[in-house]
């Protein structure tokens, strides 16, 4: 697992991360469990709003997404600090297989129950999310960390782009049950990869109630809240997902509408910001180390804000593309860094809670922001929400950098 100081490289190094067995398997859960994701997110949101024919509409699956994050992440947390992070990880992968399969006979007869069982499988993803995150400090050493983090934003982002930009074709040739039965395997494959992880657990004696349930939860928000750091890199998150949420919302009309190459094409959208993340998180992993984490978040915002102006002002599809690619470049070196931040303050014992707060105000930011922004979207067009959503996240960059500079100075 861990390797003795002595025998590390002077700078981390992706090779390096991945030659942890441990690590590696870890990697390669995330990675099938994001593929499987991806293809459900895909389908859900073509349904949706083919459905409805509306921004407003085409939310409904982002809703579930972060409706269950906010109802459950938190106290998800809780429980994983109590047990066993690799038993919680196979039983949410088994479970979210299980109930993509349980879905598929719906898909025709009860677009109601669809979502219902979504909801499920989002919420069981509450317990695996804080489970796979506090693990990483667990298997990799602390100058590793950022070079972690950074493949796991690629594997995020490549994911959505082998996720969102195959699911578009498989679906067209074959359907959607095809594509929802691939999703499902891959959850239950995903479950391979942790049954060989070596991750210990060391057995918690708490007595169970709910007046402790209540104090350990106050307790990760009791520390977040003494922790400018951490409260700022969490509410910096959820701004630039909110942001990246609300443009992958509107990706759907904006390809039908403004682009006009169908609406069931917005996946090359998606594939575009999803290279840019990829890059991104390839830069910082390798050159990371050489520059302070808040100025890469402050470098991504910039580069975010400015791409999402740009965006705003094009329907040539090339620029378009080139554009988003951009802004998912600038979102990697905003939440890589952050992440890492995150990593290396948080005690061991709260882990589970912090990262499950995180991952409550990471998936809320698919709530309501989102379907806000959505139906305003629909109300007073979509070129106006972008320039709005560049305009914040450019001045926002704009006054952390200058904050930063009178701090020091």
């Amino acid at each position: 697992m861990k390797e003795n100081l002595l025998t590390l490289p002077k700078r981390a190094r992706f090779s390096h991360v991945l030659k942890n067995k441990d690590f590696l398997f870890l990697w390669l859960d995330q990675l099938m469990s994001q593929l499987a994701d991806r293809f459900l997110l895909y389908v859900l949101l073509i349904i949706a709003y083919g459905a409805t024919k509306s921004n407003l509409g085409a939310s409904l699956p982002l809703l579930a997404f972060g409706g269950s994050a906010v109802l459950f992440g938190p106290t998800a947390g809780v429980f994983v600090d109590r047990w066993n992070k690799k038993l919680v990880m196979i039983i949410a992968n088994i479970l979210r297989g299980a109930l993509i399969f349980l879905t598929i006979p719906f898909i025709s007869q009860n677009l109601a129950v669809v979502f219902v069982l979504s909801f499920i499988i989002f919420s069981v993803s509450q317990f695996f999310a804080p489970a796979e995150t506090s693990s990483i400090p667990m298997l990799v050493e602390k100058r590793d960390l950022i070079a972690a983090n950074s493949l796991f934003m690629m594997t995020l982002m490549v994911a959505s782009i082998i996720g969102i930009g195959t699911a578009a074709p498989l679906t067209n040739f074959f359907g959607i049950r095809p594509v929802l039965m691939i999703s499902a395997l891959l959850h239950l494959t995903s479950t391979l990869a942790t049954f060989m992880l070596s991750l210990k657990h060391k057995e918690k004696r708490v007595k169970v109630s709910l007046a402790n349930l209540f104090k350990e939860l106050l307790m990760g928000l009791e520390f977040i809240r003494r922790k400018p750091l951490i409260r700022f890199a969490l509410a910096k998150m959820f701004f630039a997902t909110s942001v990246l949420a609300t443009i992958c919302l509107l990706a759907v009309s904006f390809s039908e509408k403004i682009l006009r190459i169908g609406a069931s094409n917005f996946g090359y959208l998606i594939f575009s910001a999803g290279t840019g993340m990829a890059l991104g998180g390839m830069l910082v992993g390798r050159f990371g180390h050489r520059f302070k984490k808040d100025s890469l978040a402050h470098v991504g915002f910039l580069l975010a804000g400015t791409a999402l102006l740009l965006l705003s002002g094009t329907q040539d599809v090339w620029l378009v593309l080139l554009t988003v690619f951009f802004l998912g470049m600038g979102n990697a070196f905003i939440v890589t860094p952050l992440q890492t931040i995150l990593h290396e303050k948080v005690p061991k014992t709260i882990r589970g809670r912090v990262f499950g707060v995180q991952n409550m105000f990471i998936n809320s930011a698919f709530t309501f922001p989102v379907v806000i922004l959505g139906e305003l979207a629909d109300l007073i067009g979509l070129r106006t929400i972008m320039i709005a959503l560049g305009a914040a996240v450019l001045i926002s960059g704009a006054l952390d950098t200058l904050l930063s500079f009178f701090r020091k100075t």
